[in-house]
């Protein structure tokens, strides 16, 4: 059997309710990939946390310069540089 960080980690039951089609497809990747369907949701649902929660960190991490400098980019400016053709540098604070 595969030994693995999560094995050795101490565990808890969480319920939650999916849609019809999404465990069938949970099922045919567990089959697929011969783990249970417990282990790919729990690895999913894993991959999503750490995502968020890199995310929220980059975000708090962002407003605290925000803070610090006074000054950010303005929303104009973000969204002329979204508009943009992509080949544009990102706006820098105080543009």
């Amino acid at each position: 059997m595969r030994q693995t960080q999560e094995q050795s980690m101490p565990t808890t039951s969480f319920t939650t309710r999916l849609d019809t089609d999404l465990k069938q497809s949970l099922e045919r990747i567990a089959k697929f990939d011969d783990r249970s369907a417990s282990w790919v949701a729990n690895r999913a649902i894993r991959s999503f946390v750490e995502e968020r929660e890199a995310t929220r960190q980059l975000v708090e991490t962002g407003l605290e310069l925000v803070s610090q400098e006074a000054q950010g980019i303005s929303p104009s400016a973000v969204h002329q540089w979204l508009k943009g053709d992509g080949q544009a540098e990102f706006p820098k604070p105080g543009e």
